[in-house]
């Protein structure tokens, strides 16, 4: 740290004396331009010294500080967002780190807004382009950007044009940027001639010349490049005819010179033209090389730099900005000075002298503390006093001048007149003089350069004198530094705990109120109520919400089993390694909220190996979750759907399985419930391929002494009872249309709806009616099955399900009829497979004894057997039937 002080201080002091030596020898313009340039560089050789010093009070302010940073503060001013300040016009530029009036979005000017590229380069947009930006002078009202050639082309081996490349002609017009004369055009190539039409703006001082062009010459394949220069051969350029110029044309023609053999010139090399900075070399692939041959000089050009004017205010100049028909568009600010254009064309802000900033926002340029940071020029260090944008020296009592190194500087007081003349020194070191020592403790008491200093011994503080503070005191800085660190870290981590504990408590309070919101309360009353009634106590189970966050991950991605209209299906994982599926509905009806508390009580209660068991629901959120076991092997529709295949006899036993689950809800619970909702995305498959009934969300209880309930429709297109969904009348025969549907995509393999087909095959509760009723049912049959099942079953379970999609509801069969179907022909099915099974084995029995009697004559073969066997296979088909 002592040697970084060091380095900083050494550095301040030789800019300080390059500095005076470098202002007392220019003109009085070129000294405040070198006077401002010196107290930048300085500021920033003192500012290093500065941070190094304060390193320590800012370690024990830091924390602090990081608290105060949550506390929400508004903008420092009313203009522009200040950049940080820079200690000269130039400097290595990002998108983060450019001067004004460059700027990222709302802190530039209009026109000069910037983008950060890939690597956070400064980009300035212009048109469809995006160029980088090396440099800026704000003195000098330039812009350098890297840009593509305007034109290139290349040749292959033969000599012909291979590839044509260049970006289009930039056009700047409507922005504040012009083609600066510090550019020339530069055409390399061999035997073309190259023209650019220029167009200039109202505020172009130069003049008007409509077309430059420049010409390219080769003789022969053994041409070289003397030096990199650019004097005609296979290279020509010439500058820039003009300020304030905003978009050009140009267009290309051949110069060849019939006597110059240039055969195999062109063959792998480019032509290209662009506008380079004249400070640029045009070749730059060459190395330290003297002569360069034409194959390695003419190469693909890539991006150059070129050079752009910019201004304020268009074509006012500072006097048309400052009147007052323009007053309210001046951009300068009320300490920065105006200067006209180098270009010509508008105006540029620069803060005044004794400022740094801004000088395009409000309050953007700040005093610089020239006292503070020693770019002053007083004798007397002490006795220098800032002033806005300025500084004042003094000299110390005795003592007469103006003050200043560059001025009279201090002097003695002269000698009273009569009075003996004394030695110059004499007096002026009144630390030897006990009377006149201005000190408390005289041995701390020391002369420097004819002022009396007094210091205090350690451990105290003050300035030392007799008519000043004196010397009191003070608190070891270690000591101090230690007991404010750890009341900081004390203080940190108290509000830290505080904040935990509120926000902690916020949370528990909010999950208490949704809790009684969602019928919590009254859901627990149930519970104990049927407990105490010696009822069957429910399995069901009132989770936390923190509970089923940790179970899914927080609701991870990785956790959805699916999504659908009404809400989102998660898998979790409890602590007992048992597996859930948890419903995050998107909708709840809060006045609903007894009528949801009546129908969990009920669904708790249900307990069929064919219906999916609620195990639990969680009222501490907005929406309330349902909890159910999981079921691992998808929903019927995955399989029916995909290119998986059931056996005949796994549909029929799905089907009366999903039957019986609903005959169940509609009659043998304790309170009849309609599904609402029946599909085959609702009917899940378990790890034997068991059907059970799921989703339970639109499901509604009817009361034992009402036949049906009026409600709001619900369900799913192809599915949805017509009669239901006319009438708002919700029945159990509503839950046998939505059944009649799910048996015909069993049968046919198809949606309930369909996008694009024909239009009878579109809705499947029509499309097996008419196919039915038009004996074409079994070409819609997969071979397969057909062959499996055979007519007769095909048409019966079709037969079925048009029964059940009959348009009055009085007209279909309940669910315990259904089932009872399912069931008959699951056993007629049965006793088909083993009659077919067994007749097999007859056949190769048969077989077998007729070789027997071939064989052996004196066998005597009946079939006697045969008849016994018909006998027993007919008693073991009955005791065989799939249950």
């Amino acid at each position: 740290m002592k040697n970084s002080c060091t380095f900083a201080a050494r550095t301040h002091t030789r800019l300080a004396r390059a500095c005076v030596h470098a202002t007392s020898k220019n003109s009085i313009g070129d000294r405040q331009e070198i006077d401002m340039r010196c107290r930048r560089a300085s500021m920033s050789a003192t500012a290093a010294a500065a941070a190094v010093r304060q390193l320590l009070g800012r370690m024990a302010l830091a924390l602090g500080l990081a608290l105060l940073t949550a506390m929400p503060h508004g903008p420092l001013s009313g203009g522009l967002a200040l950049l940080p300040l820079t200690p000269l016009a130039r400097m290595n530029l990002t998108c983060n780190w450019i001067p004004p009036p460059f700027g990222l979005r709302n802190q530039s000017l209009p026109g000069f807004e910037v983008t950060c590229g890939p690597n956070m380069e400064a980009m300035l947009p212009i048109g469809e382009g995006s160029y980088r930006i090396d440099d800026v002078s704000t003195t000098g009202g330039t812009v350098t950007i890297s840009a593509a050639p305007i034109y290139q082309v290349c040749y292959d081996r033969s000599g012909r044009p291979n590839r044509s490349t260049g970006a289009r002609p930039m056009n700047l017009k409507g922005t504040p940027f012009f083609f600066s004369t510090r550019n020339k055009l530069v055409a390399t190539g061999c035997n073309y001639r190259f023209f650019v039409n220029f167009s200039s703006s109202s505020g172009g001082k130069g003049p008007v010349v409509p077309i430059m062009s420049c010409g390219t010459r080769c003789y022969g394949s053994s041409d070289v490049i003397i030096n990199g220069s650019c004097v005609g051969t296979a290279c020509c350029n010439v500058n820039m005819p003009m300020d304030g110029g905003q978009e050009f044309t140009y267009k290309i023609e051949n110069d060849t010179i019939p006597s110059a053999n240039v055969t195999g010139v062109e063959a792998g090399a480019c032509s290209a033209a662009f506008f380079l900075d004249q400070g640029e070399k045009v070749f730059t692939n060459g190395g330290d090389r003297a002569r360069m041959p034409l194959k390695d000089a003419l190469v693909p050009v890539g991006e150059r730099n070129m050079v752009l004017d910019w201004a304020i205010g268009n074509v006012m100049t500072c006097k048309q900005a400052q009147s007052n028909s323009f007053a309210p568009q001046y951009m300068c600010n009320n300490v920065s000075s105006c200067t006209d254009a180098p270009s010509g064309t508008g105006y540029l802000c620069r803060c005044n002298g004794g400022y740094v900033g801004n000088p395009y926002a409000t309050d953007g340029c700040l005093d610089i503390n020239e006292c503070r940071d020693g770019s002053h020029n007083c004798t007397f260090p002490r006795l220098c006093q800032n002033t806005p944008g300025s500084y004042n020296c003094s000299c110390p009592e005795n003592m007469f001048g103006d003050g200043y190194t560059t001025g009279t500087g201090c002097n003695e007081s002269p000698v009273p007149s009569g009075s003996p003349t004394k030695n110059p020194t004499q007096g002026l070191n009144a630390c030897t003089d006990p009377e006149k020592n201005p000190c408390i403790h005289p041995k701390y008491c020391r002369n420097e350069e004819a002022v009396t200093l007094c210091d205090c011994p350690e451990g105290m503080n003050g300035d030392g004198r007799k008519n000043g503070s004196g010397c009191k005191k003070q608190f070891p800085l270690d000591i101090a530094l230690g007991v404010g660190l750890a009341v900081m870290v004390t203080l940190a981590t108290t509000l830290l705990c505080y904040y935990w504990a509120m926000k902690k408590r916020k949370v528990a309070r909010k999950r208490a109120d949704l809790f009684r919101k969602n019928g919590g309360l009254l859901l627990q009353q149930r519970f104990s109520v049927m407990t105490s009634q010696g009822e069957e106590d429910s399995s069901a189970k009132i989770f936390s919400a923190q509970e089923l966050k940790n179970a899914t991950d927080n609701y991870s991605e990785s956790r959805i089993l699916g999504r659908g209209g009404n809400g989102t299906v998660y898998k979790g994982v409890l602590p007992n390694k048992s597996v859930i599926a948890i419903k995050k509905s998107i909708l709840f009806d809060e006045s609903q909220v007894e009528q949801f508390v009546n129908e969990i009580t009920i669904l708790s209660q249900v307990d069929h190996p064919n219906v999916v068991k609620l195990m639990g629901c969680c009222l501490e959120t907005k929406v309330p979750l349902l909890v159910y076991e999981f079921i691992p092997n998808g929903t019927l529709f995955q399989h029916i759907h995909s290119k998986r295949s059931f056996t005949w006899e796994d549909c029929l036993r799905m089907a009366e399985e999903t039957a019986r689950a609903l005959a169940y809800l509609h009659s043998t619970s304790s309170t009849p419930i309609i599904h609402r909702d029946i599909k085959s995305s609702n009917i899940l498959l378990d790890e034997n391929f068991v059907a059970k009934i799921s989703d339970f969300g639109a499901s509604r209880s009817v009361p034992l002494d009402r036949t049906h309930v009026t409600t709001l429709i619900q369900g799913t297109i192809g599915y949805l009872d017509p009669e239901y969904f006319q009438t708002s009348q919700l029945t159990e025969k509503s839950d046998v249309y939505s059944f009649g549907v799910v048996l015909a995509e069993l049968l046919t393999r198809k949606k309930p709806i369909c996008v694009g087909g024909p239009e009878e095959s579109c809705n499947l509760s029509m499309y097996i009616v008419i196919l039915l009723d038009e004996g074409r049912l079994l070409h819609e049959i997969e071979p397969h099955i057909l062959a499996e099942a055979g007519e007769e079953q095909v048409y019966a379970v079709a037969r079925l399900s048009v029964r059940c999609l009959n348009l009055k509801g009085e007209e279909r069969p309940v669910m315990e009829e259904v089932a009872s179907v399912l069931r008959g022909l699951r056993e007629s099915f049965a006793k088909k497979q083993t009659f077919t099974r067994r007749g097999d084995s007859i056949q190769e029995s048969n077989e077998q004894e007729s070789i027997e009697c071939e064989a052996i004559p004196s066998l005597q073969c009946s079939d006697e057997s045969t008849q016994q066997f018909s006998i027993e296979a007919e008693m073991l088909a009955s005791s065989h039937i799939a249950r």
